[in-house]
């Protein structure tokens, strides 16, 4: 499988980013690393997100602040090229343009059309929407809405912590750091035409009305009369720091031998933007970028055969013929016995 497509700028380049006349601004990052509390700082600071949300959950009790029609959609996007919620194989950008999705792209195109095209700055909040980029390229393009872009970051020891209260197993260290790579490293380069920031989980619930004046500031959101007074009940109102039951910084995050190092080249790059050290608009950000990229690509065997076995595994234990089903899996291992 050839995977350097996946992780290269489209043909026009970078361009000074501007501030068109219609603009989306998605809110992406690894799971449980703060996007529903990010995408309500975005409505904080007046970005539409729609009025139909996925509903609270036991997983994100104060809300996820993300738009249902549109969710449901991304994850038909998903479905239609064999992609679980969890996967980790490499996406291919043919897969996601394809004449199987054209229905999806129009699809898309009415939402947008029939939800916001009343609204100069919108939002959506889909964690994963990096992993299909370009599919949403094509769709903005026709409807000349100019993408901006902000990642939910935390540190990985929080995050996999994090998952492990809800899923032993997507909570292992290995596993959650994989994760991680394929939400946000995956078309990464393809946003560098547009304005992207990086937001910190931790900076954010220790100083939310300096990360939002930073957020606005970065991505060019207009102030209104409200702004002030949002933003302060965002801070005063919404945040709850019990719900932050894990907090690790750097030092413990270089000791920790669990960690994929390649995480750890990531993520220290990216909260390197979040503290202002570096911008995503300088050439020697992609140019340190590029071996956390070149580090994936390596990784694209290997991941496209975990998602085999986890496929297997999973055909294995929903299958009508229950433990017979295993059989089949288990033919070839015992020849080797």
């Amino acid at each position: 499988m050839s995977t350097q497509p996946i992780l290269s700028a489209p043909a026009s380049g970078p361009v000074e980013p501007g501030i068109a006349a219609r603009r989306v601004v998605f809110v992406i990052g690894a799971g449980r690393s703060g996007t529903s509390t990010l995408a309500r700082a975005l409505g904080a600071l007046g970005v539409e997100l729609g009025n139909r949300f996925k509903r609270a959950t036991r997983k994100n009790p104060t809300g996820f602040f993300e738009d249902a029609e549109l969710l449901e959609l991304s994850k038909s996007v998903r479905n239609r090229i064999g992609v679980r919620a969890d996967s980790l194989r490499l996406i291919e950008p043919q897969e996601l343009n394809g004449p199987a999705l054209r229905d999806l792209h129009e699809r898309a195109r009415k939402i947008i059309q029939r939800r916001f095209s009343n609204h100069p700055i919108w939002g959506f909040k889909y964690g994963r929407t990096l992993r299909i980029l370009p599919f949403w390229e094509p769709v903005l393009a026709e409807l000349d809405i100019e993408p901006s872009f902000v990642i939910a970051l935390r540190n990985p020891l929080s995050v996999a912590r994090s998952r492990a209260r809800l899923d032993p197993r997507r909570g292992i260290q290995a596993t959650s750091d994989l994760e991680w790579l394929v939400s946000i490293v995956p078309y990464l380069r393809r946003t560098r035409p547009h304005r992207l920031t990086v937001v910190d989980y931790d900076d954010l619930m220790d100083d939310p009305v300096a990360q939002l004046s930073r957020l606005a500031s970065e991505l060019a959101l207009p102030q209104a009369a409200t702004t002030e007074r949002q933003i302060k009940d965002y801070a005063e109102r919404f945040l709850d720091p019990g719900l932050r039951h894990t907090r690790y910084d750097a030092e413990q995050l270089a000791r920790d031998d669990q960690v994929n190092p390649i995480v750890r080249a990531g993520y220290r790059l990216l909260r390197e933007v979040s503290a202002g050290m570096i911008s995503p608009r300088e050439e020697v950000f992609w140019e340190q970028w590029q071996a956390v990229e070149q580090g994936v690509r390596d990784l694209g065997p290997i991941l496209a055969l975990m998602d085999l076995r986890e496929a297997e595994r999973r055909r294995a234990l929903t299958s009508l013929l229950g433990p017979l089903q295993a059989l089949s899996l288990l033919k070839p291992h015992l020849k080797n016995l």
